[in-house]
């Protein structure tokens, strides 16, 4: 069944959120959680949005067929299909222009970040354990629970979409990727997602014990993820915290 592009592209948005950019629609992305001991606490991203990338969006629209009416993301979509996951709380969320887009949201289970319903709780991208008095946070993505997650945002399998992303590209090397993406972006287009970040800083509020991945400063890890390999996940990415 054909998705309208509101819905469309608030399931993409919502991807850049909980898993940090599935698709290569902004060019830089900063997550900042702030995590308690039992796992609950607060989220922000800040997803700043190059106007070629803008302009591919407002492409894709129309090559599809779809709904061009309104901004390219609808934040009242975006928060109703957020507070559809039990114990999330959209606090604030803001569209700039079609720009850049921030929100703050408050969540009971950090695993629920990932989860649209309970069963996706297996899936194990985001997974919080307790070792006594130890807590364990964990990120990992792989090309396996890649195309596990992919049906929860349709933007992932959205056809054009799905030509650009891990799925579709197995095998392809970063430079012939990055050739490709030229093509499709125009000049720059290459260089731009060569470029482009996924910042993701965790504040913990306890004592850090270890991290797997990421640079430790007292309370927070900051892990930094070239857009490039969300894309290809041509090998695992995986991130982890142990505090106490």
């Amino acid at each position: 069944m054909k998705t309208t592009r509101k819905r469309t592209l608030r399931y993409a948005f919502t991807g850049l959120i909980l898993i940090a950019a599935v698709t290569f629609s902004s060019c830089a992305v900063k997550n900042e959680v702030n995590l308690s001991v039992n796992g609950s606490g607060t989220a922000s991203t800040d997803v700043i949005l190059d106007e070629s990338l803008v302009f591919y969006l407002e492409s894709l629209a129309e090559l599809t067929g779809e709904n061009t009416d309104g901004p390219l993301f609808n934040v009242d979509e975006i928060k109703k299909s957020m507070e559809e996951n039990p114990g999330i709380t959209v606090e604030a969320i803001e569209n700039i222009d079609d720009k850049r887009i921030t929100a703050e949201i408050r969540f009971d289970d950090i695993e629920q970040l990932i989860a649209e319903s309970e069963a996706t709780l297996n899936k194990q991208i985001i997974s919080f354990k307790e070792y006594g008095a130890e807590k364990e946070i964990s990120i990992y993505i792989d090309i396996d629970n890649f195309q596990d997650i992919a049906p929860l945002f349709p933007i992932v399998e959205e056809p054009l979409f799905m030509t650009f992303g891990p799925l579709e590209n197995q095998g392809i090397s970063e430079d012939e990727y990055l050739e490709m993406m030229e093509y499709a972006l125009g000049d720059g287009g290459g260089e731009l997602i060569r470029e482009s970040m996924i910042t993701t800083v965790i504040n913990i509020d306890g004592t850090l014990i270890s991290q797997k991945g990421g640079t430790a400063k007292g309370h927070s890890v900051t892990f930094e993820t070239p857009l490039i390999r969300i894309l290809l996940l041509d090998q695992p990415i995986e991130y982890v915290i142990r505090f106490k």
